[in-house]
């Protein structure tokens, strides 16, 4: 470097400092902040139609086709600046990508928030019932759960059990945060089916109907073979009939001398076998039933369907009798979701994020 410098010195050149126009530079950071707010101004003035147009259309087609619309203006901000006389003579690709990329993201966030409360509310209550279990034995209760959210608020909350004689139940709830429960004891042990209808209202009356069916039965859980009371060895399979209707998923399990073990699935039916520990030779073994339910909003709850009949079995003496481990079980309770209640709002989040990189890329690239 200290060589080219005495270099440059020999042959007569002399560094000079190009000559700073102020004005130049002040007329084109205030054309530059006319662009900025222009497009500012635009996006609020295409987010206010957008949600004119968003009312008139069906739920289906509105993201897509307002997402269009906001693309399909990006051109009028161009032909707006030449009719406001904003000179953007100079401006290449890169200006116009970033004023249109302004606009877009700022027309995107501002038409999120305008089509949500206090602004906008056309969504009735969004509601997610669920019956825990469907089909339950004379004994057992039903959990009756709800998650119920809604972006203005809910006013009122009825739901109402009919029962198979023509009785009407309007049992009380309880509240954890936006989930709703209300459990039936079905103390008159009725058998057969009842309906569960459940209306919820917001503050701006849209309403949301749901109704669901339950039932008790003696027989959602019932042996199959061999018959209660026979003898048994470790080759004999216990087999049961479950109601395929109990829930979408349930864990089978029976107790053994306060053992645990799961029944395996075997075509239409489950069974389990004295091989496993938990089983006596040479005794009589006493075995019941029990179903575990499981459902899950952002949280979740669980219930049992029992088999309201005891068995009893006399093992032969057969030392292969309580000698293995039960199996594993073959099923997996569903687990906690994640829920989201405002339209659009990953778009927000997305939106708002690309921002701030922009933001922060344009001071890395002044450093």
């Amino acid at each position: 470097m200290a060589r080219r410098r005495k270099l440059e010195k020999e042959k007569g050149y002399e560094f000079k400092i190009p000559e700073f126009d102020e004005k130049a530079f002040i007329r084109k950071e205030r054309r530059n902040t006319k662009v900025v707010f222009l497009s500012f101004c635009f996006a609020f003035f295409i987010a206010g139609v957008s949600l004119f147009l968003w009312s008139g259309m069906s739920s289906p087609y509105r993201w897509p086709l307002i997402l269009l619309f906001g693309i399909f203006m990006i051109p009028f901000l161009r032909y707006l600046m030449i009719k406001l006389n904003i000179d953007v003579s100079d401006f290449g690709k890169k200006e116009w990508a970033g004023t249109f990329f302004t606009y877009f993201l700022t027309w995107l966030m501002v038409f999120t928030i305008l089509v949500n409360p206090p602004f906008y509310d056309d969504a009735p209550p969004r509601v997610e019932l669920a019956l825990l279990p469907c089909v339950q034995e004379p004994g057992g209760s039903i959990i009756i759960a709800a998650y119920i959210a809604d972006n203005a608020g809910i006013k009122e909350i009825n739901l109402t059990i009919i029962e198979p004689g023509g009785g009407v139940i309007y049992p009380s709830y309880l509240k954890k945060g936006n989930i709703y429960i209300w459990n039936y004891s079905n103390p008159l042990n009725l058998i057969g089916d009842f309906k569960v209808k459940l209306t919820v209202e917001d503050v701006n009356n849209h309403i949301t109907k749901l109704e669901r069916t339950f039932s008790y039965s003696k027989d959602a859980i019932k042996l199959i073979y061999p018959r209660n009371g026979t003898k048994v060895n470790s080759a004999t399979p216990i087999r049961f009939y479950i109601d395929k209707n109990v829930s979408e998923k349930f864990l089978p399990i029976c107790i053994v001398n306060n053992e645990t073990i799961n029944l395996t699935r075997s075509g239409n039916f489950y069974e389990t076998s004295p091989i496993y520990k938990g089983w006596f030779p040479n005794s009589n073994v006493s075995i019941r039933v029990i179903l575990k339910v499981r459902h899950c909003f952002n949280q979740c709850f669980n219930n049992t369907v029992v088999d309201s009949s005891f068995y009893t079995f006399s093992t032969e003496n057969d030392p292969s009798i309580g000698s293995e481990e039960g199996p594993k079980a073959e099923v997996e309770l569903p687990k906690p979701k994640r829920f989201s209640l405002i339209p659009g709002f990953d778009f927000l989040l997305l939106a708002v994020a690309i921002v701030v990189a922009m933001m922060m890329r344009k001071m890395y690239d002044r450093d």
